[in-house]
């Protein structure tokens, strides 16, 4: 199973938060139930970034350290504010199935 990581967390120099200002965005156990049938996924990057193979990250995206130089698959972060998680999972999709 593909090990993914959704980087939802920046650094803003002396903590870290999400990436979305709305308190509705913040909670994502719903986005990480909805991938884990077809994924092995994490959306703590900061935790679990040499654990996973792939990053997905929203654009545009705040620049991050890709420490691990793992693949990106960049979504629109429309998306995930829309949380059109059925959308996401079709260009994750697309993406594997291009690059496999």
């Amino acid at each position: 199973m593909k090990k993914i990581c959704f980087v939802l967390t920046v650094s803003t120099g002396i903590n870290y938060g999400s990436i979305f200002a709305a308190p509705t965005i913040k909670n994502h156990d719903d986005l990480k139930d909805y991938f884990s049938k077809d994924y092995d996924v994490s959306i703590n990057y900061i935790k679990d970034k040499d654990n996973v193979d792939y990053l997905v990250v929203p654009k545009p995206y705040p620049p991050f350290e890709n420490e691990n130089y793992l693949p990106i698959i960049e979504i629109p972060a429309i998306l995930f504010m829309k949380k059109d998680y059925g959308k996401i999972k079709t260009l994750v999709d697309d993406y594997f199935s291009k690059n496999s």
